[in-house]
């Protein structure tokens, strides 16, 4: 007899096929278009259970697509998003590399159609969102419409981009177009002394550009044990042994799971608690390179301790062979209450 797991809220992290055995409704579901072939894998989960969706939103923003699978892929969901959902819209932008203007965009794309995101259930696929806009997506969620409670999914790739023959290095993204915070994520940088904490991803040299431009006093590096597949904490170790030797991050290695993002949040509150004990008077600066449920727990923090800068390295291309074909699905709910988040005054523009 197949045993149905429990789903407890900021704690379970299960497969998304199993999670929608029997009958299961969304308001508003939230996903993006990719050249990436794993983009397409929560809606036929979606259409092999027969779930019901009130209103389905596709974002599609310019990134290099040097095969056009995007199109092709974007078609597909939009196919088995029909078959499930009251609505199907697709939004454009073209503000890849300005999430901030994207989200101003979004906002409009609502408007215009009698949209409201308050007291709805909600999931939101952040399988191929870049990094700074689910960031910010989340955010308006929770601080524009008050929705403190919702849904994530997120589907894994089999395997990434190999190593590049000439430069030995993986290749994800290309070229930098400028580090900086990501909107709304500023923290209260009070203090003269930067505490850098990078979460590794397999771009070593992110991580490098990021240690030379902040300069920071100290560094922790927190990588993705256990990995998504056997030996790919090893590669990211491998990939990050320079950022890791010239920042000394080696002393302050901590791990957290890749698929985890509350176990990220526990592993970033105990290396806050730690620099704090040492010396109150650092400015926290979070790099999240690893993975997006890593980023995902990064958010989290942010969210409840606003103090904290989050920076991210803005690249000019994603490589359009990120990574190939997909892994498992999972599905987590999110109870911001739960986890200590306390409604700000007033509401973000």
């Amino acid at each position: 007899m197949k045993i149905k797991m429990t789903f407890v809220e900021n704690f379970s992290i299960i497969k998304l096929d199993e999670y929608l055995e029997g009958k299961n409704s969304f308001d508003i579901f939230l996903c993006c278009g990719s050249f990436e072939l794993r983009s397409i894998r929560s809606s036929e989960i979606f259409l092999i259970k027969n779930i019901e969706i009130r209103n389905s939103i596709i974002f599609n923003y310019k990134e290099t697509d040097t095969e056009n699978k995007k199109g092709d892929n974007i078609k597909i969901v939009q196919k088995n998003l029909e078959k499930v959902s009251s609505v199907v819209s697709i939004f454009k932008t073209i503000s890849l590399s300005h999430p901030t203007e994207g989200i101003k965009e979004f906002f409009k794309f609502l408007k215009d159609r009698n949209i409201d995101l308050s007291d709805k259930k909600i999931l939101i696929d952040i399988t191929v969102f870049t990094k700074p806009y689910f960031f910010l997506i989340i955010k308006s969620l929770v601080e524009k419409w008050n929705n403190l409670e919702f849904f994530i999914v997120y589907t894994e790739p089999e395997k990434y981009k190999e190593k590049d023959i000439e430069s030995k290095e993986i290749i994800l993204t290309m070229g930098l177009d400028r580090i900086e915070s990501i909107p709304g994520f500023f923290g209260t940088s009070v203090n003269y002394k930067d505490a850098l904490i990078v979460i590794l991803g397999f771009e070593g040299k992110r991580a490098i550009q990021l240690f030379n431009d902040i300069d920071p006093e100290i560094t922790y590096a927190i990588n993705g044990f256990p990995a998504f597949r056997a030996g790919w904490d090893k590669i990211s170790l491998e990939e990050n042994l320079l950022f890791l030797k010239i920042s000394r991050a080696f002393e302050n290695l901590f791990y957290a799971p890749a698929r985890n993002p509350f176990e990220t949040f526990n592993t970033i509150s105990l290396i806050v608690e730690s620099i704090r004990k040492q010396i109150n008077s650092y400015n926290i600066i979070i790099a999240p390179l690893g993975t997006k449920l890593h980023a995902l727990g990064t958010l989290l923090y942010a969210l409840i301790h606003k103090e904290v800068k989050i920076i991210y390295p803005f690249p000019s291309f994603y490589n359009a062979e990120y990574s190939y074909r997909h892994g498992p699905t999972w599905i987590l709910k999110i109870n911001l209450k739960k986890l200590g988040y306390t409604p700000p005054n007033t509401l973000c523009e």
